[in-house]
């Protein structure tokens, strides 16, 4: 494999540019930072698929994506007839995954065929991880003044999310997306903007069901959980049950005996949840990963060398009683909870759909400890720190 021609990259370059530029300026309200950013961003994409591409950084599920996607387009699949050619959509795809075949499809009506094309959307979809998630920062965990505008940067550079995006044709930056649309809908929800916070999760968990089906289901868990530590009567717990049986039976007619298809397929893959704990949090080890993976060394090291301000931030969150945070930790510790028992969830890849809430845990231990060394600091306002 070769590296594409610049002609065929400047189109999705440009792209990436203008919304690099526009959003950053909309969160910093800085010509110089908004240009950095943008020309950092766009280049990265130019240089790796205009110079250094060579198929190395590839797997086989990428490629599986863009053929099927190729079939379609052969087939002449397009927005507007797909629902005549569902069936051909649906063997081509192999139901599971359905969506990415088809974000592949659409990246290739835009940008042409070509590997870098889906790469090119997935990087213009961290732009929305880092504009939404920092709405949420700031709403949430107090990154408010010019920490919203760091938070924002953080996000956009974030190294796992950068190498992941900026790389391989993978969906994970895609789910990443739909993780950060979620936790944003139960804000919404929680500050009593119903009406916004489903219009965003329903079509989010409609996508979710053809890509990764857990989890919706462990969102509406983990909101049930939190309900229940929050009722305050007996009536309101009753009926909350019941609602949330004739739900989850409604799901299992629709589905098919979801509850045994669920259990059958987690035990076909259980580990030590202590061992898998481990191995889910420091996956990859930095500068000792096969060639293929090696994109990954340093942000794998970054990763290490974040981990006791991660700590230190869950620790943070976890003291805030609003009723997102208690959500959120409640997130935290349900996912890396089903990473621990379930090993093919293990991989570095399956990780990148809790960046944000990893991101978030970082970047609070790093601000306590910014205000700790430097509390005389322009940035540092006590109405930024959360309290418990």
């Amino acid at each position: 494999m070769h590296p594409f021609d610049m002609e065929l990259l400047l189109l999705p370059g440009v792209l990436i540019f203008i919304a690099t530029l526009w959003v950053t300026y909309y969160i910093t309200s800085s010509v110089a930072t908004s240009i950095s950013a943008a020309f950092v961003k766009s280049g990265i994409f130019l240089i790796y698929f205009g110079v250094f591409f060579n198929g190395t950084f590839t797997f086989l599920d990428d490629w599986s994506y863009l053929n099927g996607a190729i079939e379609m387009m052969n087939e002449g699949i397009g927005l507007f007839n797909l629902s005549e050619n569902l069936d051909f959509v649906f063997m081509t795809g192999g139901g599971e995954h359905i969506v990415y075949y088809l974000y592949n499809l659409f990246a290739f009506r835009i940008f042409a065929i070509g590997y870098y094309a889906p790469v090119a959307m997935n990087i213009l979809l961290t732009i929305l991880i880092a504009w939404f998630g920092a709405i949420i920062g700031a709403r949430e965990f107090g990154f408010v003044g010019q920490w919203k505008k760091i938070f924002f940067m953080f996000l956009l550079f974030h190294p796992d999310i950068l190498a992941w995006s900026n790389v391989m044709n993978g969906k994970d930056t895609l789910v990443l997306l739909l993780h950060v649309l979620l936790l944003f809908s139960v804000s919404e929800f929680f500050r009593g903007r119903a009406v916004v916070a489903f219009s965003v999760a329903l079509p989010v968990v409609f996508i979710l069901f053809f890509l990764r089906f857990y989890v919706p289901a462990i969102f509406a868990g983990l909101l049930v959980v939190n309900h229940l530590r929050n009722v305050n009567s007996i009536r309101s717990l009753y009926w909350f049950v019941v609602g949330s049986a004739i739900l989850f039976a409604a799901m299992d007619a629709m589905v098919g005996n979801l509850i045994q298809f669920v259990l059958s397929d987690v035990q076909k893959d259980l580990v030590n949840p202590v061992f898998g704990f481990i191995r889910m949090l420091l996956t990859p080890i930095p500068f000792n990963t096969e060639l293929n993976y090696s994109f990954l060394d340093f942000p794998a090291a970054l990763h290490w060398l974040l981990i006791p301000f991660a700590t230190y931030g869950i620790i943070q969150v976890g003291k805030n009683n609003s009723r997102f945070c208690k959500f959120f930790l409640l997130y935290v510790v349900g996912f890396m909870a089903l990473y621990s028992i379930y090993g093919e969830l293990q991989g570095p890849r399956h990780r990148v759909q809790i960046d944000f809430a990893l991101a978030v845990c970082q970047f609070m231990g790093i601000k306590y400890y910014l205000v700790w060394m430097f509390p005389a600091h322009r940035f540092y306002k006590p109405s930024n720190v959360i309290t418990s």
